[in-house]
């Protein structure tokens, strides 16, 4: 730019004075429009990002409820092809009979399951499965009458309340004490010609040391081997209520044998639904040595099915095709809670993306979304297994 230095004489004093070309830029008008262009755009912009903002949380939570849902049914899965296993003694060489799953299926539906319009689901939705284990930490003791010898002349009875174990070598008693603890849930095994016969009931007190043998004491079973409430029998194998009257003459017994009959302490695991930590989003967890575990949130349907044995004169010749989700029916394929019958199971699991967080991933268009299972903004998934407990189905 080219400047120009011009003196001028005023009172005796000269000045620079400093004359430019003309100055070039944005008048203000031009900023204006520009700044408001930028707007629209900048607008429009994040109006679309926005949109796939909600999209991708969508994207996300249908992902992680879908690996969720496959987590739990592969643990279940793991649990239950292996349900009833490791019970083996070398005196009779019985490795496992048919029990090891239990079901507890929860008929109730309308608004006692879910009040419609709301996304809360209560706890009589849902079923239960148990799936009945040995301790593997705690060996089994032997049932032991004086004078010790093997005898059935007189048996133990577990109507009385108590009973006297022995340790098998390598088992010592005090293993057997350190794991005879009160409140586990014990399994009394008789292996008779005629085949296994069982009670079970809940230790009241830790065992004692009786000599080189061990005193165990517990709820008092009634003289056919079933127990009237599940404070002695939380699994539900022999309860009075329940059990089918064909299932205690062939399956319990009240009485058992010294030197060849077992006591097993079971570490069950049970699956189920819990509703109460949070309403609003019902919990699967897995209950090992009552440890809740949580393996899965915001469930909302939670059913097991059981395939049962189909008799020809007695003799177990295959399995129903259908499955059965009421266990106290007697009505073909159910099987009036005989878990002896059982050969597979169906699970089922209904999980949805969670509605504290989950809004509408359609809230820009003109559309609101809403599933058909329950009428609500959130998303639905389903997945289903079947799984063969390995003792059960070998008995077909």
């Amino acid at each position: 730019m080219k400047i120009e230095l011009i003196f001028r004489k005023a009172n005796s004093k000269t000045k620079p004075v400093c004359r430019g070309a003309h100055a070039e830029g944005f008048t203000l008008i031009e900023l204006m429009i520009a700044m408001t262009v930028f707007l629209v755009i900048g607008g429009a912009a994040m109006s679309l990002f926005k949109q796939h903002a909600a999209l991708f949380s969508d994207q996300q939570y249908q992902i992680g409820l879908n690996v969720s849902l496959r987590n739990s049914l592969s643990q279940m899965e793991a649990d239950v092809v292996n349900a009833g296993t490791g019970w083996y003694n070398a005196t009779n060489s019985i490795s496992s009979w048919p029990i090891g799953i239990t079901i507890v299926n929860n008929t109730a539906g309308g608004a006692t399951c879910h009040a419609a319009g709301t996304a809360t689901y209560n706890a009589a939705c849902f079923d239960t499965l148990n799936i009945i284990s040995p301790d593997p930490n705690t060996p089994p003791g032997q049932v032991w009458v004086a004078p010790g010898t093997v005898s059935c002349t007189t048996p133990a009875l577990t109507s009385s309340g108590a009973m006297t174990i022995a340790p098998v070598a390598p088992t010592t008693a005090a293993q057997l004490i350190a794991g005879f603890t009160s409140g586990s849930q014990i399994l009394f095994v008789h292996a008779g010609t005629s085949g296994t016969l069982m009670t079970t009931a809940i230790l009241t007190q830790n065992a004692a040391a009786s000599g080189a043998n061990v005193n165990l004491t517990f709820g008092s079973t009634n003289v056919n081997g079933t127990n009237n409430s599940t404070a002695n029998d939380k699994l539900n194998l022999t309860l009075t209520a329940n059990v089918d009257p064909a299932l205690i003459s062939t399956t319990l017994t009240n009485s058992f044998c010294s030197g060849s009959d077992w006591v097993v302490k079971v570490a069950p695991i049970q699956y189920s639904v819990d509703t109460v930590i949070d309403p609003l989003g019902p919990t699967l967890v897995r209950t090992e040595n009552g440890v809740e575990n949580p393996i899965a949130s915001q469930i909302i349907g939670f059913k097991v099915g059981a395939s049962t044995v189909v008799l020809n004169g007695g003799v177990a010749s295959s399995s129903s095709a259908a499955y059965c989700y009421n266990s106290a029916s007697t009505t073909s394929p159910c099987y009036d809670n005989q878990f002896d019958e059982i050969r597979s199971i169906r699970i089922s699991v209904i999980g949805r993306t969670p509605p504290k967080i989950y809004s509408n991933s359609n809230a820009y268009s003109s559309t609101v979304f809403t599933n058909t299972f329950d009428g609500q903004s959130y998303k639905i998934q389903a997945l289903s297994i079947i799984v063969n407990p390995r003792n059960l189905s070998m008995n077909d």
